[in-house]
């Protein structure tokens, strides 16, 4: 496969992008599905999505990946996580994708996993470019999954310290930050994996957000339009011993999901093990899984 760094602009910020072209693919051919990939929490394409990219590349399409504005080596404020501004530069991204030379504009797959799935939902449900969805591992309602990741009484003070740095925040202009991990809170298996890619010499991601990130992800709640994308097809994949990501974030959101639909267990398996870097044997479910669905309905 050939693969370009490129960029694109959204909001007037510069944003980069990855390319991923199949071999087989010359000019003058006929155009090709294009699948968007969406990154999670930690902004960057290249945290958790490079495997992904390469396996649908293989499989035959036109693949896109970008790091959100604030992230990786887009332009934009450090430590700022706003869900519909990521959403935003979700719809520049397909936008851009229709410009490129072997991308059919009418057939637009998107791909999300963990947080990206959250915009994946979101953004299909908003604009019918999006063909088919796949999300793995996928948060879904903001508030829920922050409430579901840690215990009642470590909740309710997180609540309270957010809402109170909401009405200090309205009066003063100031920021309040806050370590990573105290907004998304890590299972031990997370810190694990974090202290791993720390070793591996990988800074995928900073380490400090601001307090209205957790606010702005209280409010952005995917599973209350994602009925808007049938009849558009939908495949979820959820990890059943999940504890950064409960399963309860997709199966609630898949209850409510129209057709036609999917659902696919991983059993036995933690957040990670969807991701290929983690666990070879489980990610080919995805793969298999995510192939099979864009080569049904794509």
């Amino acid at each position: 496969m050939n693969t370009s760094d490129v960029w694109f602009y959204s909001e007037g910020l510069r944003i980069a992008g990855y390319l991923f072209r199949p071999d087989d693919w010359q000019p003058g051919d006929p155009p090709r599905p294009g699948i968007l990939v969406l990154a999670g929490y930690s902004g960057n394409t290249q945290a958790d999505c490079t495997h992904m990219m390469r396996r649908l590349c293989a499989a035959g399409w036109f693949v896109f990946g970008f790091d959100y504005r604030g992230f990786g080596q887009s332009e934009g404020q450090r430590g700022r996580h706003r869900p519909l501004e990521q959403a935003q530069n979700t719809y520049d991204a397909l936008s851009y994708m229709q410009t490129v030379p072997g991308i059919d504009p009418e057939r637009l797959g998107l791909y999300g996993t963990s947080f990206g799935g959250a915009n994946g939902v979101w953004v299909a449900a908003h604009d019918e470019r999006v063909k088919c969805l796949v999300t793995s591992v996928a948060v879904t309602h903001g508030e829920r999954w922050m409430r579901l990741i840690r215990r009642p009484w470590e909740w309710l003070a997180f609540k309270d310290r957010v809402m109170q740095d909401a009405r200090r925040r309205v009066q003063t202009g100031e920021p309040t930050m806050a370590p990573f991990g105290e907004i998304m809170l890590r299972d031990p298996d997370s810190a694990r994996q974090r202290e791993q890619h720390s070793q591996q010499g990988h800074t995928f991601q900073s380490e400090e957000r601001d307090l209205e990130s957790a606010e702005a992800a209280f409010h952005y709640r995917p599973e209350w339009v994602v009925d808007k994308i049938s009849p558009r097809p939908v495949l979820m994949i959820y990890a059943e011993r999940d504890n950064l990501v409960p399963p309860e974030e997709q199966l609630s959101c898949f209850a409510k999901c129209g057709e036609p639909k999917k659902l696919v267990k991983l059993a036995g398996c933690g957040h990670y093990d969807s991701y290929e870097f983690r666990n070879p044997e489980t990610s080919k479910i995805v793969y298999t899984e995510t192939i099979a669905w864009f080569r049904q309905y794509l």
